[in-house]
């Protein structure tokens, strides 16, 4: 049986490991947003990702490998989820679904908040069948920007932090 992966406040060391994941325009923009910069540089990241502004975790294995990168902030009175990637070579290992069930735990508590949001691309099958898997529901979306034709937003209650097995198949 695998150890349970820890997540950690995400550190300037591992910057480097976490930007070597994201290896195209398109990639940059499915994880960071259609205003992330493509090529970047450790400063650049650094601005689009805000991961020294915003709370930035790294999910972490037993040996401290990064596994995974995931951020949380207030949103419409919910605990919102953003930037959330898995290496690529962990891919497919369930640790996607620990880093969502621990960072909802953490920031639901953290921001005093019972329900917790993030937004998916249309076309990013992968993602949306683990959100739905994970208890997230589609809802619309309040406001209106110039890319939202592009994204889904989805909603869950606190609980998918708790109520679900999310161990590593």
């Amino acid at each position: 049986m695998m150890a349970e992966p820890n997540l950690q406040l995400f550190t300037e060391a591992q910057l480097p490991e976490l930007m070597s994941w994201i290896g195209s325009r398109v990639q940059g923009q499915q994880w960071g947003g259609p205003t992330f910069r493509y090529p970047f540089d450790a400063e650049t990241f650094a601005e689009d990702t805000r991961w020294r502004e915003l709370p930035s975790f790294a999910l972490q294995g037993a040996g401290g490998q990064l596994l995974a990168f995931g951020q949380y902030y207030e949103r419409l009175q919910r605990c919102h989820l953003g930037r959330l990637i898995v290496a690529p070579e962990q891919r497919g290992r369930g640790w996607g679904s620990a880093l969502i069930t621990q960072l909802v735990a953490r920031g639901c508590a953290e921001l005093g908040v019972s329900e917790c949001s993030l937004f998916v691309l249309k076309d990013n099958a992968p993602a949306r069948a683990l959100y739905r898997r994970l208890g997230f529901e589609y809802a619309d979306y309040p406001e209106r920007y110039d890319w939202t034709h592009l994204i889904d937003y989805m909603v869950a209650p606190r609980d998918i932090a708790t109520g679900r097995d999310c161990s590593p198949h």
